[in-house]
């Protein structure tokens, strides 16, 4: 009886630990394959998904996210998109070189642009259960400094070539 015991109870213990992991599953860890899968779904909302940027807001990190409320970045983001004369943020991710506790790493991606091999690195961490990306391109948005490419746009580009 008491061995009978033992044996239902450890049967008990094994299905609950399996079942933990079947409902957690590997998600939430710091390995390389949730870092690919985190970064290739921010990779489509960037160049898919442009016109949700608060989805993209979710994706950045923290430090980040203080800094920039997500309205401000939704109306910054929706501002540098707009603007005629710049080749849109568009990238395609190429690889990912993760760190040796696989907690950060960096994303290498192709750029479109208007001249070939421009290439694009973003940093990316793990923090509070998920892998965040550090956009530096956009780390003006903040203090408005990005407003200030605008401004450095050749005459002849906004208001064309003077006869």
């Amino acid at each position: 009886m008491k061995k009978t015991v033992i044996i239902a109870c450890a049967a008990v213990a094994v299905l609950l630990c399996a079942a933990l992991v079947f409902l957690l599953g590997p998600w939430g860890l710091p390995t390389p394959r949730n870092a690919e899968k985190r970064v290739r779904d921010f990779t489509e909302l960037v160049d898919y998904h442009a016109d949700e940027p608060g989805k993209i807001y979710d994706y950045l990190a923290e430090a980040y996210r203080e800094s920039i409320t997500r309205k401000d970045f939704i109306a910054a983001f929706e501002k540098e998109r707009s603007y005629p004369y710049l080749t849109p943020f568009f990238i395609n991710l190429v690889l990912i070189e993760m760190g040796d506790d696989n907690k950060s790493g960096v994303a290498i991606f192709s750029q479109a642009a208007r001249l070939p091999g421009m290439v694009y690195e973003m940093p990316f961490l793990y923090e509070n259960g998920n892998y965040y990306m550090i956009m530096e391109e956009y780390a003006g948005f903040p203090d408005g400094g990005y407003l200030e490419k605008f401004e450095r746009i050749p005459h002849y580009l906004t208001e064309g070539w003077d006869e």
